[in-house]
């Protein structure tokens, strides 16, 4: 494992302040744009600390960051924490409207990042990266004073009532989850991020990598797309750290496994991970570390942790046990432990939860509770909606969703946010959107009722939604039905249509 280093920070910025200072000259973060050095990186975000603070950054305030695949967004992401403030990622294709409702949100005052559009969008002041004081010079820049349990950013993930939610993450959240790594990965040299920087799961590879001197490197959107271009970068790059979804790795492994064969560690979240495919990574390359990772954004990042082995026979893999400040139970609906093998709810407690939802305080109350237990006075529970066991070895096994949350390409999508946007259309009576796994990850089917001489079609109603929501929510399917199917007790059946999802009703031309 690796060398922990003596930092003392107990804010984000200042652990990488730190490893800047015992590596200056290091490449810090690879990016199709440009590449960065740790001392450069630094300064960079200072001056723009230093132009976001005049602007009017503090702490606990929030900042849009308009975010790309690009060095650039890594420097406006720290620059606004050395301004003491709180980031907002923004990716830069989403629609205006969901930007708006972020801003409102977030109350953004400020955009920084690669896109001034997105401030535009938000009704805010855009502050360019490399602004003012890059062009003047740099005379010494002292961050503010900032408490660990101030805010160091914000996420932004799809909510249920066609309203996206801000989860609030605090410094000693964060610093807490990166530091927690240190003892469970090796060092990585060159740590591939495959996640966009507009969710959670990026901070994880971005953040250990830079604590500890490493190599970022954010892949572009065509080697995302493309395993035979994701296989080279591996190979230029002489990548150690490999971090995305099961199907991202499925891709590259079934087509170029020569390329992960030079690699330490694979870490894989935000999809159940078959077992067919790590019976397929431990005979082409048995010797790679692989672990399975599972968190909600709420817990900063990642929650609990398995490294799989042949000893996994599946066909459900482990998803581990808690990392260190967290710890996962499994509960009854009446909060008594669940017994071993029993189903029930996972609830996830400790000092590496979030604080809560932005502008939330009802829905931080309902998700966000005491801990019942009289042993953890003070200690907060968070209410997952996800459901497991505890196998015999005392390791948590992921079982699917008690509502209707999934995951797609890694982005957590409430389904009820797409209904609702759905039936703002004047032409759709009902409508329902389920999930559908296949080899490529899971896709999104909108059912829909129709009025009886609507005239609109797939696309239609796909642009309708693209103008509302971002295109990881968009369905890739479309059909419909004269009548949505129900329950005995009069719900609709969503199992039957997720059933049969790419036969129900007809097709939905376009």
């Amino acid at each position: 494992m690796q060398r922990v280093p003596e930092t003392g920070a107990g804010t984000l910025h200042a652990l990488i302040e730190a490893a800047a200072a015992r590596v200056p000259d290091a490449v810090a973060v690879s990016a199709p744009d440009e590449s960065v050095g740790y001392a450069r990186l630094v300064a960079r975000a200072q001056r723009l600390g230093r132009d976001l603070v005049r602007a009017g950054a503090r702490p606990d305030t929030f900042v849009g960051v308009a975010v790309d695949r690009s060095a650039q967004a890594v420097v406006a992401l720290l620059g606004v924490l050395f301004a003491g403030a709180a980031y907002v990622p923004i990716a830069t294709d989403l629609p205006a409207e969901r930007v708006r409702q972020i801003a409102s949100d977030a109350r953004l005052r400020l955009v920084t990042g690669v896109d001034a559009s997105v401030a535009e969008a938000a009704g805010a002041v855009f502050v360019p990266v490399d602004g003012p004081s890059g062009a003047a010079g740099a005379e010494a820049f002292q961050p503010p004073r900032i408490h660990p349990d101030q805010a160091a950013y914000a996420i932004f993930t799809s909510g249920s009532t066609g309203r996206p939610k801000g989860v609030v993450i605090s410094h000693r959240s964060v610093v807490g989850s990166t530091t927690a790594r240190f003892g469970v990965y090796p060092e990585p040299s060159a740590y591939a991020v495959l996640a966009p920087l507009s969710i959670d799961a990026a901070a994880a590879g971005l953040y250990h990598t830079l604590a500890l001197g490493g190599r970022v490197v954010l892949p572009g959107e065509e080697e995302i797309r493309d395993p035979q271009l994701l296989a080279d970068l591996l190979t230029a790059q002489r990548i150690s750290h490999l971090d995305g979804l099961p199907s991202q790795y499925a891709a590259l492994l079934g087509f170029h496994p020569a390329a992960a064969a030079g690699l330490r560690c694979v870490i894989l979240g935000g999809e159940a991970l078959p077992h067919p495919l790590l019976r397929q990574h431990l005979a082409e390359v048995p010797q790679v570390e692989l672990h399975n990772e599972y968190g909600p954004t709420e817990s900063t990042v990642w929650a609990t942790t398995h490294r799989c082995t042949g000893a996994d026979t599946g066909p459900r893999l482990p998803i581990g046990t808690a990392v260190a400040g967290l710890r996962a139970e499994v509960l009854t609906d009446g909060l008594e432990p669940a017994a071993p093998g029993e189903t029930g709810e996972i609830w996830l407690s400790g000092p590496g939860l979030a604080r809560g939802y932005l502008a939330r305080a009802a829905l931080t109350a309902e998700r966000f509770t005491a801990c019942p237990d009289p042993r953890r006075p003070g200690e907060r529970m968070y209410r997952t909606g996800d459901l497991g066991h505890i196998d015999r070895a005392g390791r948590l096994v992921y079982h699917g969703r008690s509502d209707h949350l999934v995951k797609v390409r890694g982005h957590r999508v409430e389904l009820g946010e797409i209904e609702a946007r759905l039936l703002a259309h004047p032409e759709v009576l009902d409508a329902v959107v389920v999930p559908h796994s296949g080899l490529t990850g899971v896709r999104l089917v909108a059912v829909t009722v129709l009025a009886p001489a609507a005239a609109a079609g797939a696309g239609e109603l796909s642009a309708f939604a693209a103008r509302r929501l971002p295109a990881y929510m968009l369905p890739a399917l479309w059909r419909r039905v004269d009548a949505l199917p129900l329950t005995a007790g009069g719900k609709v059946d969503r199992l039957r249509l997720q059933a049969e999802a790419t036969t129900v009703g007809s097709a939905l031309r376009a």
